[in-house]
């Protein structure tokens, strides 16, 4: 049996980053099974962890990264933060789990106090301004030439402020009929800071309600809370992130993983907590199952799965040269030898060859060469290609999402997926299906999703991010007699509805509807769209457009 190491014998200076970071040396270089930590508060600064470079997908901040605790290069290991709160300051990503395999992280919290965020209330109107009274991250942020920016605790770079993000004072959730800019666009406003610690912003084209809460925003995704890559059998269980730089959760070619209890969850009064994603699966392969959480206040989806298209830039014989296109999605190296792979139209996604890979070099973080087993003269150079070896299947069950910015799921996995017994309440659509060829580059078609026993409760109630409860993207080509989605089930669901339209069936072959309870908006029908869809089963009195 592995011995199991005891963080306290490593506490021996007051610089926790360091102490850790021995720790994990330990473990590594002794094959410890366990590390346990006891309760407490450990804070965590930057200089003196460890450090490697990282390329997390949709962070757009590659390079060298501070890591708190690093799992690499290891097996059949348990970190057990024993009910521990890791409180990290500074630009450090706090858990890495690399090139692993069977490895357990669980019993933890997750705090960053700078994720460049500013929680501020509304207790004033004038006749062009609002009066914002700063209740958590002030103390980042100033104020030059009347503009509010971020002036980094850690570098001499400012950051510009993007966006203001309204929620209501009272329920917690984001106002109903606002976005990402709720009082205008921050380059078209002016900002005092008054002699009481308020502030004062002109040049607004609506006034938040008093009493309502804004969540301004200047962050980047300098870091994830837990992030995995080229590992295996990962189980995360009873693990709370309350506030960190991007992420909560990002894996990007891993194979199966299980997270137990892992939530987002508010804390203190603050109502923000990931700056993004609460999970974020990209290539990865086996089973995703994601149950028993809580996601809420993250500022972006509860959980994003996906692969990554890349573009045709090259061809000759049997190679095919192929570059990743967006800037958060660079470096990750998502094709291996023997990897089966597809082209396609990046307009309507639909494959029309199929190959297999002998041999991968990566040039840079940019560009691919792919040596195929077969000639590749049916292959066009401006299409995209598909890795179709490395996609999940996902397990979303038992699971609260609620009072989060934009949407609850982004399902892009040609695996199946199965969504069932989950609450949400969120102000875009609550899941959505979404790939695209020629922006974020995020694949792929569905081929058997099951969304049932859920509760959909007065979803879709801001004003952006999607056009109905459950909601497809359409493909900006579409193929006769050829479809972007396999079989789609929504049954068995509860819809409290506040739109008219509960699902927007897109490019789908099989699309069913049924069983589901159903209350309907004040004065609105309850929908079901469908469009370039192949066959169709709709329960009674939902009508049909």
């Amino acid at each position: 049996m592995k011995k199991t190491l005891y963080y306290k014998d490593f506490c021996k200076t007051e610089d926790h980053g360091y102490n850790l970071a021995r720790a994990m040396q330990a473990c590594r270089r002794e094959g410890a099974g366990r590390l346990v930590l006891e309760p407490g508060l450990y804070e965590i600064r930057a200089d003196r962890c460890e450090e490697r470079t990282l390329c997390i997908s949709n962070h757009g901040q590659n390079g060298l990264k501070r890591v708190a605790l690093l799992i690499e290069d290891m097996q059949d290991f348990e970190l057990d933060l024993g009910g521990a709160t890791l409180c990290v300051f500074g630009e450090i990503t706090p858990i890495v789990v690399r090139n692993s395999d069977r490895i357990t992280i669980k019993n933890g919290t997750l705090q960053n106090p700078e994720t460049m965020f500013m929680q501020a209330r509304v207790v004033a109107h004038g006749e062009n301004s609002v009066d914002l009274s700063p209740e958590f991250g002030a103390e980042q942020f100033t104020v030059m030439r009347r503009e509010l920016v971020i002036r980094h605790a850690y570098s001499a770079m400012l950051t510009h402020v993007s966006t203001n993000i309204e929620f209501n004072g009272e329920s917690g959730e984001m106002e109903p009929g606002t976005s990402d800019h709720t009082m205008g666009l921050w380059s078209h406003m002016n900002v005092d800071r008054l002699e009481n610690g308020n502030y004062r912003v002109f040049g607004v084209t609506r006034k938040p309600p008093i009493g309502n809460v804004l969540i301004i925003n200047a962050s980047r995704r300098f870091g994830a809370g837990i992030f995995c890559e080229n590992s295996r059998d990962i189980l995360v269980q009873n693990f709370t992130v309350n506030s960190c730089f991007g992420m909560g959760f990002v894996a990007q070619m891993c194979e199966n993983i299980h997270l137990d209890g892992f939530s987002t969850r508010r804390e203190g009064g603050r109502l923000y907590t990931a700056n993004a994603d609460a999970t974020h699966f990209v290539n990865c392969t086996g089973e995703v199952l994601v149950e028993n959480g809580v996601f809420e206040g993250q500022l972006d989806d509860a959980l994003n799965i996906h692969g990554m298209y890349t573009r045709i830039t090259g061809r000759t014989g049997n190679e095919l040269f192929v570059k990743e296109m967006h800037n958060e999605a660079k470096g990750i190296r998502i094709f291996r030898a023997g990897d089966r792979i597809r082209a396609l139209d990046p307009e309507s996604l639909i494959p029309y060859a199929e190959k297999t890979i002998a041999e991968v070099e990566y040039l840079n973080q940019d560009t691919v060469r792919l040596v195929l087993t077969e000639p590749c003269e049916d292959i066009a150079v401006g299409d995209d290609i598909e890795n179709i070896s490395r996609s999940a299947s996902l397990v979303f069950r038992k699971n609260v999402v609620r009072n989060n910015r934009a949407r609850g799921m982004l399902l892009a996995s040609t695996a199946p997926m199965l969504i069932e017994d989950c609450y949400f309440h969120t102000g875009g659509c609550s899941i959505k299906f979404e790939s695209d060829g020629a922006y974020w580059f995020e694949s792929g078609g569905t081929t058997d999703v099951t969304i049932r026993g859920c509760h959909f409760d007065r979803c879709k109630h801001a004003d952006k991010w999607g056009d109905a409860v459950i909601d497809m993207a359409p493909r900006r080509k579409v193929v006769e007699n050829a479809y972007f989605h396999g079989t789609v089930r929504v049954v068995d669901n509860t819809f409290d509805m506040l739109i008219e339209k509960a699902v927007n069936f897109n490019n789908v072959e099989s699309a069913i509807f049924e069983g589901n309870t159903v209350h309907p908006a004040e004065g609105l029908p309850t929908a079901v769209e469908l469009c370039h869809v192949k066959e169709a089963t709709v329960q009674d009195g939902i009508a049909i457009i």
